[in-house]
């Protein structure tokens, strides 16, 4: 049989729930009755009041109740039905009671937020205490750094990828850049190539046309002699005719010779600008072959002497092309000479 003591706490503990559910579950709205009261005797400056108020018994939860010590919950229970009863009042207001009861019940109601904070402020603070479990948080604040630091972790992993990539792109256009300088040279011996060729074409022709006048002329003055009007009568006119002869052969003959030297001249230079073409183009293709930086020289040094070393051609006597010249262009640490006796 439970004792005097157990008994009354579970009565203090029921009657101590009651009134605290029932002022937490108390709707506000229902105390202006504007319907019953009218404009002037309305309750509707008792919504903030009566919400605040009843906001700060919904702080506290009903299951802390059962560990409170009968006093606390005698105190909880008086202070919820106070206050309960003053929304009853409120709710019972009778017009005939007069505007100034209207105003003294608005003010009751402001002034009974204190006294009731006074009562539960404690009882709050240990239901947030109780109902808080504070290891969970700090697993969940330790799960949460945690995670910040395995995103932080792998956001830098992916920023030195990106990095490496960028450098390796960066890499790759540098290359790409160096490469078209180098092919952008080419480009203006080329260039120079295609204007020496386009000369020797027309100087070919010329050629050939100061040769079939040459041999037309030629063939001519077979038959001079017996064309009356041009015909030799003395030896003054035969001295004559044969000097103009002479002059007009060796002018026409004079021509073919520079036309056919303008046509090799220029023939030579589109051969070397080529040959000086082919030699940037290639370059870029060989210094990769050759991986180690000495060799590179080597091979830069040989290439520049390619370049701008004369060469022979086949279309002129003296293109230099084995004089055996020990001075040619020397770039970078290592010089290379050429052996005796020419390249």
């Amino acid at each position: 049989m439970p004792d005097a003591n157990e008994t009354r706490r579970t009565q203090s503990l029921t009657t101590a729930k009651n009134s605290l559910v029932r002022v937490q579950q108390f709707d506000a709205a229902k105390l202006p009755r504007t319907d019953d009261l009218g404009g002037l005797l309305n309750f509707k400056d008792a919504i903030e009041p009566a919400s605040r108020l009843i906001a700060l018994y919904n702080q506290l939860s009903v299951d802390v109740l059962e560990s409170l010590s009968i006093q606390r919950l005698d105190r909880i229970r008086a202070q919820a039905d106070s206050n309960f009863n003053q929304f009853e009042a409120i709710s019972k207001f009778n017009p005939e009671q007069g505007k100034a009861r209207r105003d003294a019940l608005i003010q009751e109601l402001y002034d009974a937020y204190d006294p009731a904070f006074e009562t539960l402020a404690e009882t709050i603070s240990y239901s947030v205490r109780r109902s808080t479990d504070f290891e969970k948080l700090g697993r969940e604040a330790r799960s949460v750094n945690q995670s910040v630091k395995d995103e932080a972790e792998a956001i830098k992993q992916q920023l030195d990828a990106s990095r490496k990539e960028a450098d390796a792109t960066l890499d790759a256009i540098k290359k790409v850049a160096a490469e078209q300088g180098v092919s952008q040279q080419a480009f203006h011996f080329k260039q120079e190539g295609d204007s020496h060729n386009t000369a020797a074409a027309k100087w070919l022709k010329a050629t050939v046309v100061m040769t079939g006048l040459l041999g037309l002329y030629a063939l001519s003055t077979l038959f001079l002699h017996k064309w009356q009007w041009i015909a030799p009568v003395n030896s003054f006119q035969t001295i004559q005719l044969t000097v103009s002869k002479a002059l007009i052969f060796g002018t026409i003959f004079f021509m073919l010779v520079l036309c056919s030297k303008n046509y090799l001249a220029h023939r030579h230079n589109a051969v070397v600008n080529k040959h000086r073409q082919n030699a940037l183009a290639t370059y870029t293709a060989i210094v990769k072959a050759a991986h180690d930086p000495s060799n590179s020289d080597i091979v830069l040094n040989k290439a520049a002497d390619c370049i701008f070393s004369p060469r022979p051609t086949g279309y002129s006597k003296d293109d230099g092309g084995d004089s055996g010249s020990t001075s040619f262009l020397t770039v970078g640490p290592n010089s290379v000479k050429p052996p005796m006796g020419g390249m």
